[in-house]
């Protein structure tokens, strides 16, 4: 507000203002004089009432006079910025008291009362939770601190009680809105910090209790209503019940045991009855929304391809195609499968379709090539990694496991309409991981293969075209006028094409793109090349469509469209086609467009370009005839420079590597691959061409020509940028390929690199014992070698293998192996490694007793990595946090884990900020600080789950040890079980042993 306008704020310190002048309000006392008046809205304060609500029981002498004089100082306070006769009917005389007359006044008190009486108003209407809590959320931001801060006396304490009181009740509101949207991960830690402050609320104990739930710690759920009910009013006979509109009983909801007064059939459960829901397993528990939990923002994707505008034909097809999609809606998943052979048509077919009833799916469609036809098809679990994300839902949070990660799609489509287009499909296995449970939805499959084992799925035979079907379509891509001129000819010409939409579009792109060429001599043509394949069934009359369009491209065409058939990959971006080709991108892009042109490839998205699988057949049997091998090897060789290239601008982007570091084999390149501005783009990059980068990989392994340095390396920064759990597997299985190839050449250098690859891989995905042998395998390629680059790939191999067998507890094993590799980057000048290998060797010595070696060199750690950039800078201060709580000062430990805590947050970086948390839990518990433990462990628990079992594991651990020390011994119980559950699901043996300890240790049930 501006202008005269008066301001009063009570929600914290008391303070006002008029225009923008903030009013000098004075000492506590006279400020605790204008907090009564100010809460008495206007009325009349008697003297006495005055003086009992600012003194008490211990009033001064005179408090009559006391009060006037405090009075007359504030009248001469307002009179400073509002004059004199502002401030004389401001604070008014009347009989023996006074008033504070301001009917103008903001008061955010007042405010604050509005906006509650408006969230209970919509919430007993059952109005949508977002409203209401956003209604709640205004009111929360008026406040700046504890009310009348600083004022005593029984006034001033009367008014806080009463406003923290309505605090935590719109507190309570405001989780049970945030509890029903499901879209705060962070919601268990706020409630349970809440509820072990303010024992005994039943509103508080239930939004625990089905956040718990939500999260997937059912036994602790469980767990926090056995321990609270003793301290819990009796429930009302009906809790849990529907309420009417209005009709609810007018009940205290910060104390009273039933439900909360609410209407429009929201149900509002206390904790016996939720209690009971829980057991059952209720799934009106879960969110509005399961998927809102796993992507907040509902992102409708729209991945069809473009529509062809001479689609021609199959009106019937056509037509019960969409009268299956759109009229089997809303009872069940409606799955159609498309079949026929190769070039028939069926993904134009389903394109067009898809696009005919896209609007009757309004939150999306999804599109996947499944690659049934190619050597390798498209796995189930790359595919849902797509969809996932396509979704909104983060790399980070997709699980590993097909089952997990095909359920996740199921919820995150739940209640959505969504159609799916499955293209290409290589048969039923591939495609049930990917078929959606929510009867709004709807999937078209193509497959090359009848797919009988989708039970209840629509199926389709599509057969060629009509003759004047694909006369027509021939006619509107060469011409009207020219099919005219040579009667009787397109006729012959579409029957030669075995009337195959595919083979037919060829033929016509290529008269079309030649005006001198004729009808006849194009249908003479057709005919000698169907002569020379000696065959007439449906491919090879494809294929000789294929030599009439391939044997009339000029020598730089045809060379592009032999040599795009070399990577066995999906698609190829332009840069990395350029490069292939040898060429500019512009020089590129010019002989890519025109096959594009003629139907010999296609181009899915802006600046990309692929084959239709037949077309890729028939590319690479030209590729392998006709092109010498030198020149197939010359054209891997400058792929693979491209992208390892591109991928260590993408790492120094994404890591800001020492440079000893950026290529640990010193694999040479040649060109200086394309720019990377930043982390989001590096990341960005390396996803996109994963696929090209894994057919770069297998093209090395598959030319004895070709090194397999630049391969290894090339995994290694896919491994290093690309830090997805999709991702994680796919390179494992890349760095096993690269290392089988290089330990039949005789490569030790490649192999180790590989090897260390895979190790690191399979260590991100809980695989120890497998991780332990390829990193030794690693280690024990590099041993005797004592120069060069391998040795950089022993000092990374050396620090992983210490880190396996410390999460293993294998301690001195490990602080010797970082040791030694903390020596070796010494030696090869790599600070930043060191520092991490130092922080690695100080935690693991620690545990062993060596406390002041440990404690050095943390501290050297922390040093050498400050300076490497903001990422190695907190991880420099959690290695020196955890090792400072190790050699036992605490209170150091907890200076540097809060601030590396909160500089991964900032960094997004959430694996390290969950372990950092751990930390920050674990050093409260030790010093009693049990609150503080837990709200530290809560907050860090989801980060963990979406990051690192064994993480979540340590996090459930300390959460048990947390509420053993609150005598809660049913709720450590329940995190102790699930933490030793995932220890033995993991091989952890120490930490099961340490974990089934604590469980014995507890008071029995």
């Amino acid at each position: 507000m501006g202008g005269s306008a008066l301001r009063f704020s009570l929600l914290g310190p008391l303070r006002a203002w008029y225009g923008d002048d903030e009013v000098d309000l004075g000492r506590p006392q006279q400020r605790a004089v204008l907090a009564a008046l100010l809460t008495a809205s206007g009325r009349t304060v008697a003297t006495s009432v005055l003086a009992e609500g600012v003194w008490g029981g211990a009033p001064p002498s005179e408090p009559r006079k006391a009060v006037q004089l405090h009075v007359s100082r504030l009248r001469a306070a307002f009179k400073a910025c509002a004059g004199a006769e502002r401030a004389g009917e401001l604070l008014v005389r009347v009989g023996d008291g006074y008033a504070l007359v301001a009917p103008d006044a903001e008061v955010d008190a007042v405010v604050w009362d509005r906006l509650l009486a408006e969230a209970e108003r919509l919430h007993g209407e059952g109005a949508p939770a977002d409203g209401i809590r956003e209604v709640v959320l205004r009111a929360h931001r008026l406040w700046d601190g504890q009310p009348l801060a600083g004022l005593a006396g029984p006034h001033a304490e009367s008014v806080r009680a009463r406003l923290l009181e309505q605090w935590l009740r719109a507190k309570e509101l405001q989780l049970e809105m945030d509890v029903e949207l499901g879209d705060r991960t962070d919601l268990t830690a706020e409630a349970a910090s809440l509820a072990l402050e303010h024992p005994g609320r039943p509103r508080l104990t239930a939004v625990l209790m089905r956040a718990l739930y939500q999260a997937g710690r059912k036994a602790e759920a469980l767990a926090v209503y056995e321990e609270a009910r003793r301290t819990l009013p009796p429930e009302e006979p009906g809790a849990g019940a529907r309420a009417g509109s209005g009709s609810a009983p007018v009940v205290d909801p910060g104390r009273a045991g039933g439900p909360v007064p609410v209407g429009g059939g929201r149900r509002a459960d206390g904790p016996a009855a939720l209690h009971l829901r829980i057991l059952r397993e209720d799934p009106s528990l879960l969110p509005l929304s399961a998927a809102r939990a796993e992507a907040p923002a509902w992102q409708a994707p729209h991945q069809l391809p473009a529509g062809l505008a001479d689609f021609t034909g199959r009106e019937s097809a056509v037509e019960l195609l969409v009268d299956r999609l759109v009229g089997g809606v809303g009872r069940a998943v409606v799955v159609s499968a498309l079949d026929g052979m190769g070039g028939v048509g069926k993904t134009t077919l389903a394109v067009h379709v898809a696009r005919r009833v896209h609007e009757r799916f309004p939150d999306g469609q999804l599109f996947a090539d499944l690659r049934g036809a190619d050597r390798a098809p498209l796995d189930p679990g790359p595919a849902l990694a797509r969809f996932l994300g396509a979704l909104g839902v983060a790399a980070s949070e997709i699980p590993l496991d097909l089952g997990e990660r095909s359920a996740l799609y199921r919820s995150a489509l739940a209640g959505r309409k969504v159609l799916v287009v499955l293209d290409n499909a290589a048969g039923p296995e591939q495609v049930l991981p990917l078929l959606p449970g929510s009867a709004g939805c709807a999937v078209l499959i193509t497959s090359r293969t009848r797919l009988t084992g989708l039970a209840g799925a629509h199926q389709m035979r599509l057969e060629t075209l009509e003759p004047d079907e694909a006369l027509e379509l021939f006619t509107r891509i060469a011409g009207a006028e020219r099919v005219a001129a040579e009667p009787g000819l397109a006729e012959e010409i579409v029957a030669a094409c075995g009337l195959l939409p595919l083979a037919v579009r060829i033929v016509a792109s290529r008269l079309a793109a030649d005006p001198a060429l004729s009808l006849a001599a194009l249908s003479a043509a057709l005919c000698d090349e169907r002569r020379l394949a000696e065959l007439d069934d449906g491919d090879r009359t494809v294929e000789a469509t294929f030599a009439l369009s391939y044997h009339r491209l000029g020598p730089d065409l045809a060379r592009a469209f032999r040599l795009m058939a070399l990577p066995d990959a999906p698609d190829l971006s332009l840069p990395c086609a350029a490069a292939l080709l040898g060429l500019s991108e512009a020089e590129a892009d010019e002989l890519l467009e025109a096959l594009v042109d003629l139907n010999l490839l296609h181009s899915p998205q802006f600046e990309r370009y692929g084959f239709h699988d037949l077309v890729r057949d028939y590319a690479r049997g030209r590729l392998a005839q006709e092109e010498p091998t030198a020149e197939r090897t010359a054209a891997a060789d400058r792929l693979v420079d491209f992208c390892l290239a591109t991928a260590r601008n993408a790492d120094l982007a994404a890591r800001s590597v020492d440079p000893v570091e950026q290529s640990l084999l010193d694999a040479p390149v040649v060109c200086e691959g394309r720019p990377v501005a930043d982390s989001a783009e590096a990341v960005r990059w390396m996803r996109e061409q994963a696929g090209v980068h894994a057919a770069a990989v297998h093209l090395s392994c598959a030319d004895p020509a070709l090194p397999l340095d630049r391969a290894a390396e090339l995994a290694d920064k896919m491994g290093s940028v690309l830090f997805e759990r999709a991702q994680t597997t796919i390179i494992a299985d890349l760095a096993e390929r690269i290392a089988r190839e290089a330990a039949a050449r005789g490569d030790d250098g490649p192999e180790a690199l590989a090897r260390h690859v895979r190790g690191i891989m399979l260590w991100h995905v809980n695989r120890y014992e497998e991780s332990e042998g390829e990193i030794g395998r690693a280690v024990a390629l590099c041993e005797g070698v004592d120069e060069g680059p391998i040795v950089r790939v022993r000092a990374k191999a050396l620090l992983a293998l210490g880190s396996n067998l410390r999460i293993r507890g294998r301690y001195a094993e490990a602080a010797t192996y970082a040791g030694s590799a903390a020596g070796l980057f010494r030696r090869v000048g790599a600070e930043r490694a060191e520092g991490s290998a130092l922080g690695e060797f100080a935690f693991c010595a620690a545990h062993t007793g060596r406390v002041e070696e440990s404690r050095a060199a943390a501290e050297r750690g922390a040093r050498l990595m400050d300076g490497s950039g903001p990422v190695s800078a907190a991880t420099g201060r959690y290695y020196l946090a955890r090792v400072l709580r190790l050699c036992g000062d605490p209170e150091a430990a907890l200076v540097h884990a809060v601030r590396a805590r909160q500089e991964f947050a900032d960094l997004q970086i959430t694996v390290f900020e969950a372990a950092t948390g751990d930390l920050v839990a674990r050093i409260h518990a030790e010093a009693g600080r049990w609150l503080l433990a837990a709200e530290a462990a809560e907050a860090a628990l989801p980060l963990a789950g979406r990051t690192s079992a064994a993480l979540e594991a340590a996090l459930l651990r300390t959460l048990g040890t947390v509420h053993s020390g609150l005598a809660r011994p049913r709720q450590a119980r329940a995190c102790l079980q699930d933490a030793l559950a995932v220890y033995e699901r993991l091989g952890l043996g120490d930490d099961a042993g340490e974990t089934r300890a604590l469980l014995e240790a507890l008071p029995q049930p």
